[in-house]
């Protein structure tokens, strides 16, 4: 029984394994469970993956607009906002069915902003095997370097910067502050690692006040004389006697007597000779009669000292007497007649001479030695009221260097030596600047707004023929034919605050930055050029400062850049004192009208910014409150014309430079 089944059993095993039907269903049915495994995997990874890559970007992304964003130091909620709109931008909720998403970012100090992203992705297959989801999660920061960056600011103080734009409740010279502060700010906290940073400043008007800068560097490259429309005080001399000293050696002319004699009483007598027998009283003693007589014979002057000799004549008279006997009555009569002598007597006569004012002034071109003025000391004038000395110290502003006329369609030629921003001044005084000192400065009209008369020397009396003042004392300001200073409230003649030139700065330095910042003040009219040309040269790697500018002590690249700020198009007048002189009287810029003198300018400051361009400057304009300006925006380097309608608007642009300035990173 055992042996029959067991029998049966090996050969029914022997048939199985000998049918091979139905086998690679089974097979299939037993692979099946792994495949799913493996193709799950790649699947869900490659999404998991692609995922976290995103998630990534979207960090990145985020934590980059949140830095540039970042004003200075600060991380304000509107810097956090800009880097999650970010954020969300690139990884939208449900991104690949991701769920949970969460994005932070804080500043780690005053350059960086760090980020971290999460998100929850489940998977598609790979729950099967018990993993149903993905935690991902990204880290990145931002970082603002700066490697070597030279940045001169010219900025626009005149009078208009007063003003206040519509909507704003700061006026536009406070707004310009507080721009530049938070500019130095982001540029300042930006990590410069091994790099150098350099700020300057020029504030401009009329002209720039760089005088103490060049003074500093080279007192060789100003002159020591300069030729300025002034007045000259006319005087009349007066001598006043201090003195008079006669001798006392004389001469006695020969002695003449009246022709008849006159009765002076009687004395008792017997007969005639007893009576003329009589011994006569003395002659009386001569005395003077009438007032002298002087006959110059000589005269000389040393110094303010005049000496005149005279030959003092003066009459002298005197009684002599006689007893004479009358007949008719027998009397002895006392008589007596007046004898008469001159007396000559050498007389030196000392006086000393005193200038005393005519009531005039004579207008003119005047030459004054300022070689002294350079040093800071005064300079002392008779240009004050009736001729009286005044002194005054030199601001720092100069007239520029030696230049030609060239028409508002022309290029400068050769010899204009002020349109050429790397020259260096030598002995040649047309290569050197010249003082520009407004308070020793006159128009030469009433007020400096009118065209001369003749641009010959005129002579103002000080009084008009009703006796009514004509020229305005120094006490009072902007009146007639007064000096330019006495002009400033009106913008003419004005000098503005000192130029800073390139200097390392850091965000320890922000509060020596900023006391000089809010130094500025508005006052002057606009003449671009101004600013521009002593940007460009304070600036420039192979002019006046190349051996500070030329290199950076890395020895790496030097970045520069012109902020030039205006909050208006060029305005010249030809009765204004300017970095270009008197354009009435000097014609140095060329035209006959304010508007063509205008055209002149705008011309050269065009040249001056192609210039500086050519030198690897990158010049960046911010017009602010005026709109689009052709002039201004022709100036500017490719791309970085900006308008700024009011504060907020500034600001914003100001932060706009300063992120392309600087260098945005992704350091994580």
């Amino acid at each position: 029984m055992r042996g029959t089944w067991i029998g049966r059993l090996r050969a029914g095993t022997k048939s199985l394994i000998s049918d091979q039907r139905g086998n690679a269903f089974m097979l299939t049915a037993a692979a099946i469970v792994p495949v799913i495994g493996i193709v799950g995997s790649a699947v869900d990874i490659g999404r998991a993956y692609m995922t976290q890559l995103r998630l990534q970007q979207a960090c990145d992304a985020g934590v980059l607009a949140g830095r540039r964003a970042m004003g200075g130091a600060s991380y304000s909620e509107a810097a956090q906002s800009e880097a999650n709109k970010m954020f969300n931008f690139n990884f939208p909720e449900a991104k690949y069915g991701a769920s949970g998403i969460l994005f932070s970012s804080q500043a780690l100090n005053a350059s960086d902003v760090a980020g971290q992203a999460s998100a929850v992705l489940p998977t598609e297959l790979m729950f099967m095997f018990g993993k149903d989801q993905f935690r991902l999660s990204a880290n990145c920061t931002a970082k603002l370097e700066i490697s070597n960056v030279d940045v001169m600011m010219v900025l626009d103080v005149t009078g208009s910067m007063a003003q206040t734009n519509s909507g704003d409740s700061v006026d536009r010279i406070t707004a310009l502050k507080d721009a530049t502060m938070d500019f130095f700010d982001t540029l300042t906290t930006a990590d410069i690692g091994d790099g150098r940073l350099r700020f300057g400043v020029v504030p401009y008007s009329s002209t720039a006040n760089v005088g103490a800068i060049l003074s500093a560097e080279n007192p060789a490259w100003l002159a020591n004389n300069v030729t300025l429309p002034s007045r000259t005080p006319i005087f009349r001399e007066v001598y006043t006697e201090t003195g008079t000293e006669t001798s006392d050696e004389y001469t006695d002319s020969a002695t003449t007597y009246d022709s008849s004699w006159t009765n002076d009483g009687t004395v008792s007598a017997s007969s005639s000779s007893a009576c003329e027998s009589r011994t006569p009283p003395a002659n009386t003693t001569p005395s003077p009669s009438g007032s002298p007589d002087y006959n110059q014979t000589g005269q000389y002057v040393d110094g303010d000292t005049r000496v005149t000799t005279y030959d003092k004549e003066q009459t002298y008279t005197f009684r002599t007497y006689r007893y004479s006997w009358r007949s008719s009555n027998s009397t002895c009569r006392k008589q007596y007649r007046k004898g008469y002598f001159t007396r000559t007597y050498e007389t030196t006569v000392t006086e000393t001479k005193t200038d005393v004012f005519d009531n005039r002034y004579t207008y003119e071109d005047r030459d004054f030695d300022v070689s002294l003025a350079k040093t800071g000391a005064a300079i002392v004038t008779d240009t004050g009221d009736s001729g009286t000395s005044v002194s005054y110290t030199w601001g720092g502003c100069l007239i520029e260097r030696a230049t030609a006329e060239f028409d508002s369609d022309e290029t400068a030629p050769s010899d204009a030596l002020d349109m050429d921003i790397d020259l260096v001044p030598d002995a040649d005084v047309d290569t050197q600047w010249r003082l520009l000192i407004p308070e020793i400065a006159f128009a030469r009209a009433s007020h400096p707004a009118n065209q001369p008369a003749s641009s010959d020397p005129i002579t103002v009396n000080e009084f008009n023929s009703n006796g009514s003042r004509n020229i305005t004392l120094d006490t009072s300001s902007k009146g007639r034919w007064q000096r330019y200073s006495k002009y400033w409230g009106d913008g003419w003649g004005v000098c503005p605050a000192p130029a800073m030139k390139l200097t390392t700065m850091t965000a320890d330095n922000r509060s020596t930055f900023n006391t000089y910042v809010q130094s500025l003040q508005p006052l002057g009219g606009t003449y671009h050029d101004a600013g521009m040309i002593w940007g460009a040269r304070l600036l420039s790697p192979t002019g006046l400062f190349a051996d500070e500018n030329a290199t950076a002590p890395n020895e790496r690249p030097i970045s520069r850049h012109i902020v030039f700020m205006t909050d208006g198009a060029m305005a010249p007048n030809m009765g204004n004192l300017t970095f270009q002189g008197y354009e009435y009287l000097m014609h140095r810029v060329g035209g006959t009208t304010d508007g063509e003198l205008r055209d002149h300018h705008n011309n050269r400051f065009q040249q001056l910014c192609r210039a500086a361009r050519q030198r690897g400057i990158t010049i960046w304009v911010v017009s602010f409150g005026i709109g689009s300006d052709a002039s201004l925006n022709s100036c500017a380097s490719s791309g970085a014309a900006f308008e700024a309608d009011n504060a907020a608007e500034l600001n914003e642009q100001f932060q706009a430079i300063a992120r392309q300035i600087s260098k945005l990173r992704l350091s994580q």
